[in-house]
This record gives C-alpha cells, structure tokens and sequence, in this order.
C-alpha cells in the first residue's frame, strides 16, 4: 500500500510540472511563423535552418542549397578553385580549367605548384604560404599545354571548411592587359623617338640658322660699316650734317651686329664648341648680369669628356632651369653643382627662392619642364625637381655616359 501511495505522489508532481498552456493568440503567432518558414523553405529563399539544441545553436543545411553556388561558380567568367593543404586543387571551375588548356578531370587533383610557370613557382608558394595568414593578391604566369605562359592576377584567401584547412583562389586572365601594356609601351617608345628626333632636328636646324646668320649677315654688316669708315674718311670736316648722319649709320651698323650675335648666341652660343664646362660658367655669368642674381659654380667634372648631345641636352636644361627662376623663384641666389657620378654625370641647379608644390596639377602642362625631362630621358638619363613652398627649388639632372657611337665622348 505504502509503495502504491509513493507512486501514486510521484505521477502527481509530474502533472503539476506541465508547461503552462498557451494562450490561443500565442499559437496563432507560432502557426503563423511555422508556415512562413515552411513558404520561404520551398520557394527556395532558404539556405540552412538554425536550430537551439542542448549546447548551443546548431545548423542543418538544406538538400540542395548549394546548388546556386555551383551554379554560380561554374558561370564565373574568372577560374576559381580550391586547394588542399598540400596545394593539391580539391575542386575549380570550367574557367580556370580552360585558362590551362585542359579538361576539368586532369586539373583536379594536380598539385597547383605544377600548374605554374616553372620560374613562377617559388613565387607562388610564397602566395600561398602568406594566403593562409590572410588574404593576398600577386600576379603569376600559369602553365598553358599550348606552351605559352598565361599571366594571371591571383586573389587567394584562407578556408576552413568542417575544421580542415584549405585556400580559395580566383584567377583573373591578364593577357589582354598584358597586350595593351606592351602596345602602350611601343607607342610611348615610338612618341620617345619621335621626340627625340624633333628635339635633335631642332637642334641642327638651331646650329644652321646661326652659321648663316653669321657668316651672311655678320659678314655683309661688317662690310657696311667698313664702307661707312671709307666715306667718313674722304668727307670734309666742314660737312657736318653728311658727317652726322653717316654716324648714325655707323651706330646703326654696331646695333645689328650686336644684335647678329645675339640671335646667333641665342640660337646655339658658340662656346658650346669650347666644351659643357666652358658654356655653363659663359651661361652663368650671363644669367647673373642680366638678373642681378648671384650664381656659384662648382664644376667638380671640369676634365669630363662629354659628346656633343649630352653637352647639348644639360645646357639646354640649365638654361631653361635659370630661365625658370628669373622669372618665378624670387631667388637671392642660385647655385651650381656640375659632378661625375658612377656611370653618368650630374647637373645640380639650387636656388633659395619661394618654390612651389610639386603636386600642382598645372605643371603638368609645362612645356619647359617637360622639355626638360625629354632631353634627358632620349639619352637615358633623368631629371628630378623637389621643391616645397618658401623652401626653394633643386633641379637634378643625371645623363649616363654613353659609347662613342651615341655621344661623340668616351666613357
């Protein structure tokens, strides 16, 4: 009897611990969501149902849900794959199988290291050892059975599907790219010639307007007022009003023969012929007479021997440079450093004037600077300009020392 009593209490404390009833709106309510999960599920809008269980929230993927990113990968217009730890590909698309020529059953399950361009390989480990630290892009050239190397842009990042480590990778074909890099650099190369071609015709032209400037004009000039000293000379001191206007014509003749020389100097200065170190110290006296502005030279490279064009191409540049701060630089003085360095030579120019930003956009549109770094660049060299506001300017030209052949010097 007492055993059945016990029994009897235990089923009555299990009835009094039910959940307490819910009220007929809050079923509505649980319906109702019921059914909306059901709709979404069939209609396909989703993917996974999350679900509490004892130790937290679990996932339960659905038959089928993978489907459109297969479907989406596989319609990829860039080769996507996975690779295992040992970088052998688990799994890639149509894509990357067609950018290396082969059927998608002869990639998978190749190692990716064999799938590269043999002297990309070391490249390519090192993308995928930092892949696995974090996501990283690199470009390398992949193995095609049609024998050419096919460049790549390489994205790679880290997976860990079910606890098992692997990397993702999409590749971007970049031979297009490539094609419209090399057919810019021969345009640029071609515009580089034809550049320096005018430059050099300029040049030559510039040389031969000055010879026959000089020789007819200067000549013809020199006659006249040769003719003028004879008049002047059988001419009576009584005759005064002859005597003064052939003054003036002899004033006149001296005025055009300086300003022959002049156009002469201008158009190619003579002392060029003499060597570079001899033409810059001419062109800084010059400058410093005209403006008023000091300018120091150190010629460190006075015994360089230097071809015709390099001699051309950096007078050319220091006199567009001391033109430049003539007029902008409000400069006290200026500075010249002309010096061998290694393989080439070096022309420094520094004033003390209010500079400028490097970083306006309007310079770009600077013929004279432009003209500059032309020069330099159709001899292989280079100019640099650092500059900064109320810090003054430093321009910086460097011309390797070329076979006799290109520039007339021995190097």
């Amino acid at each position: 009897m007492e055993g059945g009593k016990r029994l009897a209490n235990r089923k009555k404390s299990r009835s009094s611990q039910k959940p307490p009833a819910l009220s007929r709106r809050e079923l509505v309510t649980r319906l109702q969501e019921a059914e909306a999960t059901l709709d979404a599920i069939r209609s396909g809008k989703v993917d996974a149902i999350v679900v509490d269980v004892r130790g937290g929230k679990k996932v339960f993927t659905l038959a089928g849900a993978d489907h459109v990113y297969r479907v989406f990968v596989e319609r990829m217009n860039e080769g996507a794959a996975v690779l295992g730890s040992d970088h052998t590909v688990l799994h890639c698309n149509t894509r990357f199988a067609r950018l290396l020529g082969a059927r998608l059953q002869k990639v998978i399950g190749s190692s990716m290291l064999d799938l590269v361009f043999p002297d990309d390989q070391a490249r390519l480990d090192a993308l995928l050892r930092h892949a696995a630290q974090r996501n990283c892009r690199g470009e390398i050239r992949m193995q095609c059975r049609k024998g050419n190397p096919l460049p790549v842009q390489l994205a790679l990042s880290s997976l860990h599907p079910g606890g098992t480590r692997a990397i993702c990778l999409i590749a971007s074909d970049l031979s297009a790219v490539k094609r419209a890099e090399q057919e810019l650099s021969a345009s640029s190369g071609q515009l580089r010639n034809l550049a320096a071609r005018l430059l050099t015709v300029r040049e030559e032209e510039r040389t031969r307007i000055a010879r026959e400037i000089h020789d007819e004009m200067g000549q013809s000039l020199t006659a006249v007022k040769v003719d003028i000293s004879w008049l002047m000379g059988r001419l009576s001191p009584r005759s005064g009003q002859m005597l003064e206007r052939i003054g003036g014509t002899m004033q006149l003749a001296d005025n055009l023969i300086k300003s022959v020389r002049r156009i002469c100097t201008e158009l190619r200065p003579g002392i060029l012929d003499m060597g570079l170190t001899a033409a810059l110290e001419w062109q800084a006296q010059e400058f410093q007479a005209r403006t008023g502005i000091p300018c120091k030279l150190r010629l460190l490279a006075r015994e360089a021997m230097v071809g015709p064009n390099v001699s051309t191409a950096l007078f050319r540049i220091f006199q567009e440079t001391l033109t430049n701060v003539a007029r902008h630089s409000r400069a006290t003085r200026t500075e010249v450093v002309l010096q061998k360095q290694r393989d080439g030579l070096v022309l420094l120019i520094r004033d003390n004037g209010q500079g400028f930003d490097p970083a306006d956009p309007s310079l770009s549109k600077s013929v004279g600077l432009l003209g500059m770094r032309e020069r330099a660049a159709m001899l292989g060299g280079l100019v640099n300009i650092s500059s900064a506001p109320g810090k003054g300017t430093s321009v910086t030209a460097w011309i390797p020392f070329l076979p006799l052949d290109e520039s007339g010097a021995m190097s």
